[in-house]
């Protein structure tokens, strides 16, 4: 059965993105265009949360996340020493396994999020909101018809993984990269989207019911 956050908590605003509130569990897909907007929308979402003492986990190529960092550095007033708390992870090392694209979400994480804190990649753990962005402009040279259906696998549960601790994640979609063939199933792989600075609530959204963790829920989802 899926896990949500308590009902006292569940309305409570806990992190925005590009002027949308979220809420414990929330899994927010933004659909951007080009780095300024992207830096626009995650910045201040990161530093928000280091500025908090959340732990805070950035999914992007080794080259983009020196970016992400530079983009940090600059923000006003300064972060200091916050700033180092940020960990940045290779989606390579996260999303794949024996150099194949593994879509069933459990193992990524593994070690995040353990109950009582979020960790912060070294085996330490922090109490309080985890916050997960994900650039995903790895993916656009493996763009297929079976990578398309494994990843909305991914995404419907990742939002079930969410919900059942006390996180948000933010994946990112450049629309000046991905054409509709991934962006169209991507809308339906998550529950909210984002889109020039509006939000709307997925009413094509196909993951109810996935249960979070390996092996739960039907084995895959397909996109027509």
């Amino acid at each position: 059965m899926e896990q949500h956050a308590s009902a006292g908590t569940a309305s409570v605003t806990v992190a925005t993105v590009g002027g949308v509130p979220l809420r414990r569990g929330d899994h927010l897909c933004a659909f951007y265009r080009g780095r300024a907007e992207r830096d626009r929308l995650v910045t201040p979402f990161l530093a928000d949360g280091l500025r908090k003492g959340h732990a805070c986990t950035l999914l992007a190529a080794p080259d983009e996340g020196r970016a992400y960092r530079d983009a940090l550095a600059a923000e006003v007033p300064p972060l200091g020493p916050a700033a180092d708390r940020l960990l940045v992870r290779d989606p390579r090392d996260v999303h794949q396994r024996n150099g194949v694209f593994d879509g069933a979400f459990g193992g990524a994480f593994e070690g995040a999020f353990d109950g009582d804190g979020a960790g912060d990649g070294s085996g330490n753990r922090r109490p309080g909101l985890l916050r997960i962005a994900a650039d995903m402009s790895w993916a656009h040279p493996l763009v297929r018809p079976d990578f398309v259906r494994e990843l909305v696998e991914h995404e419907t549960r990742a939002t079930s993984w969410l919900r059942a601790c006390p996180q948000v994640g933010l994946c990112m979609y450049d629309l000046e990269l991905f054409g509709g063939d991934l962006i169209i199933p991507m809308v339906k792989a998550h529950p909210r989207v984002w889109l020039g600075g509006m939000v709307v609530e997925n009413p094509y959204y196909l993951g109810q019911g996935l249960d979070p963790g390996p092996g739960a829920g039907p084995a895959g989802t397909e996109v027509s």
